[in-house]
C-alpha cells in the first residue's frame, strides 16, 4: 500500500499526539490514586475480650468476659498490604492455669502488643496475623495474633469496624475479643 510521504508525516504525528495524551492521562491517574491513598491509620477499638482458661472469682460465673481497650498504628504499602503496630489493654484482673505446668498465674490489666501483617483481599474486610508479647508484672508471655476486620468508610477519611481477633499466649492461654474500631486515615 502506498502512503504519500506527507501522510506519513501527519500520521507519525498523530501517533505521537495521542501516545503523549495517553501517557499523561495514565500519569494524571496515578498521581490521582496516590493522592487518595492514605498510609497511615490510627485505630482505637473498644471491645470485650474472652478468656476461656480464666479462673473464676467469687461471684462470676464460667465464661469470663472482660473489658478491652485497643490502639492500633498501621501503615500501607498499597490498598492492599500494610505492616502495623497493634495494643490491646485489658481493663481487669484475673487468674488463669498455665497450659504448660497448670500453675495458677494472676493477671493485672496486661498489655498485649504485636506487629502484624495485614492482607486486604476485598475493599471492605481485611486480615491481620502477627507475632509479640503480652506484658505484665507478675509474668510476660510471647504471643501469637490472627484476626478479620470488616470496615465501613465514613466521610473525611473516617472508618468504623468490627474485628474478631484470636489470640495464643504461648504455653499460657488464649483469648477471643471482638470489638468496634474507629479509625483515621491519614495520608
Amino acid at each position: 500500500m502506498f502512503i504519500p510521504d506527507k501522510m506519513k508525516n501527519y500520521l507519525l504525528l498523530l501517533f505521537l499526539t495521542v501516545s503523549v495524551v495517553a501517557a499523561q492521562a495514565q500519569e494524571e491517574k496515578n498521581d490521582r490514586e496516590k493522592e487518595e491513598m492514605y498510609r497511615h491509620r490510627i485505630t482505637v477499638m473498644m471491645a470485650n475480650s474472652h478468656i476461656p482458661k480464666a479462673e473464676p472469682t467469687e461471684g462470676q460465673n464460667n465464661i469470663f468476659i472482660v473489658p478491652t481497650w485497643g490502639f492500633d498504628y498501621d501503615f500501607w504499602f498499597n490498598s492492599k498490604w500494610a505492616i502495623g503496630l497493634h495494643n490491646d489493654l485489658v481493663l481487669q484482673q484475673y487468674k488463669i492455669i498455665k497450659e504448660e505446668d497448670h500453675t495458677e498465674v494472676e493477671r493485672s490489666y496486661p498489655v498485649g502488643t504485636c506487629i502484624v501483617g495485614i492482607y486486604k483481599p476485598f475493599e471492605h474486610l481485611a486480615f491481620v496475623t502477627g507475632i509479640g508479647k503480652e506484658i505484665e508484672k507478675n509474668e510476660s508471655f510471647g504471643m501469637w495474633k490472627i484476626g478479620a476486620e470488616y470496615g465501613f468508610e465514613l466521610p473525611k477519611a473516617w472508618e468504623l469496624s468490627l474485628n474478631l481477633q484470636y489470640d495464643n499466649k504461648f504455653k499460657a492461654y488464649d483469648s477471643w475479643l471482638f470489638g468496634i474500631g474507629i479509625s483515621k486515615r491519614i495520608h
